[in-house]
């Protein structure tokens, strides 16, 4: 039961634009006792850490509208490198992961998924948990 240093339940943030995959993706994350946020895009998901310094990682799709998930990948480990980071793709390996970011493929096993999540919250336990005070880009407008 994956429990955070107060025991509160760890905070998982899922971004995903497909709608089935992330309702699969939360229920296995749920199921594992996590809490899980989710987001439909990297613009949604940024917005959410902006407002939420409790998410302890994060699983991303690479291809998604407004921001894709390798940006959002860098832009977490730069910002809050407390954050722990997969990607997901059922494409090979992005060359330009970002240094302590894993990669998992799809389709994906749920054990998969909570080792590698495992795996990047206890390599990001001791890191400072305040967000780096970087300029920010301003994100395009979301356009329907």
């Amino acid at each position: 039961m994956p429990k955070s240093q107060d025991c509160s339940p760890v905070i998982v943030l899922v971004a995903e634009d497909e709608t089935l995959v992330r309702l699969v993706a939360n229920d296995m994350l749920t199921e594992a006792d996590y809490r899980v946020v989710e987001a439909q895009d990297g613009q949604e998901a940024l917005a959410i850490l902006e407002e939420q310094n409790t998410v302890r990682a994060i699983l991303t799709d690479v291809n998604m509208p407004n921001v894709d998930g390798l940006a959002l990948a860098k832009i977490v480990r730069d910002r809050w490198p407390h954050i722990g980071v997969v990607v997901t793709s059922g494409r090979p390996v992005p060359s330009d992961l970002p240094l302590g970011a894993r990669f998992l493929g799809k389709p994906y096993r749920a054990e998969d998924v909570l080792h590698e999540l495992e795996a990047v919250i206890a390599e990001t336990a001791d890191m400072q948990t305040s967000p780096r005070r970087v300029p920010r880009k301003r994100l395009p407008s979301k356009s329907i």
